[in-house]
């Protein structure tokens, strides 16, 4: 399995024919992350978006445009998430990445009953986390689409989050359902949720649940409180019982534990970076590897 961002843009590299859509990727953390791409040979690049743009934030920027990004110019938002999209779902791209326009229109795009992405399955938001000191990658989902999911979607949600851990090397899923407490709680809703989930299971994933997250990451911790099983301190994706959580998880660990991240939206028929607008431009790259990765699978 792969261990940290670095292997997985090494990885990105010996996957050939990797294409990225992006409408409005015209921003200088989106430019400079495509340009970084295209010159580590990790994939090509459709931008839509306006050429005046491009040109600006090049000039900012202090860089040249590579001969692997190509530019369609448009102003328009709509147009540019729509023909984005279309290159997807028509195969002419792999991948699929949100730039600076209204996620709105981005969804929507995506959503499209003719030309977008859509499978039948939840949409959910999957960040892969590499923290210093930890001895793997770790998945957690979901916080960027689903506010408050219920049981089919927590269902969905981790099987989502395992298409992706299988594909960067694990020999299995091992999901963590998070909680405060391994105890049902009535006070506590996301226990009972996550008990009845765990009891049915989940075909192909090992699950355990609820459980804290000292239980479900630190073998120690979970031998002191008597948690057994194959994911008891060994978990590789943690679901948190909703945004708020998989948010204020992910993010805390970038500020206060120099975590590395990228993130994807899967459920749809090809992997989607969509990113906060805040989001650096080494976290914009990390999540196009990971697209690549996951588009063409695993070489470890």
């Amino acid at each position: 399995m792969y261990n940290n961002f670095f292997e997985i843009r090494q990885a990105a590299k010996d996957i050939s024919d990797a294409r990225v859509a992006v409408p409005m990727g015209h921003d200088p953390a989106s430019m400079k992350a495509l340009i970084t791409a295209v010159e580590e040979d990790m994939a090509s690049v459709v931008v839509f978006g306006p050429l005046a743009g491009v040109n600006d934030t090049l000039s900012s920027l202090g860089m040249n445009l590579p001969s692997g990004i190509e530019i369609v110019d448009t102003d328009d938002q709509e147009k540019a998430a729509a023909e984005a999209v279309r290159m997807v779902s028509s195969g002419e791209a792999s991948i699929l990445m949100k730039g600076m326009l209204k996620t709105s229109i981005f969804q929507k795009a995506i959503l499209d009953k003719d030309t977008g992405l859509r499978t039948g399955r939840v949409l959910s938001h999957v960040s892969v986390v590499s923290v210093p000191d930890m001895d793997r990658l770790i998945i957690i989902t979901d916080g960027g689409m689903n506010i408050k999911p219920g049981a089919d979607a927590i269902v969905q949600i981790a099987l989502n989050a395992s298409d992706v851990i299988m594909k960067l090397g694990a020999e299995k899923p091992l999901v963590a359902l998070l909680a405060a407490i391994e105890t049902e709680n009535p006070k506590m809703p996301e226990t009972i949720l996550f008990s009845e989930i765990a009891g049915r299971g989940i075909p192909g994933l090992e699950v355990l649940g609820p459980v804290a997250v000292d239980g479900a990451l630190d073998p120690e911790s979970a031998a002191v409180k008597n948690i057994t099983g194959p994911v008891a301190g060994k978990a590789n994706i943690l679901v948190t019982p909703d945004i708020a959580c998989g948010n204020i998880l992910a993010k805390g660990l970038i500020y206060m534990a120099r975590a590395e991240i990228g993130g994807l939206i899967m459920g749809a028929a090809a992997p989607v970076v969509m990113l906060s607008r805040s989001d650096k431009p080494l976290t914009k790259l990390n999540s196009l590897a990971l697209g690549v990765v996951v588009s063409g699978g695993c070489n470890v």
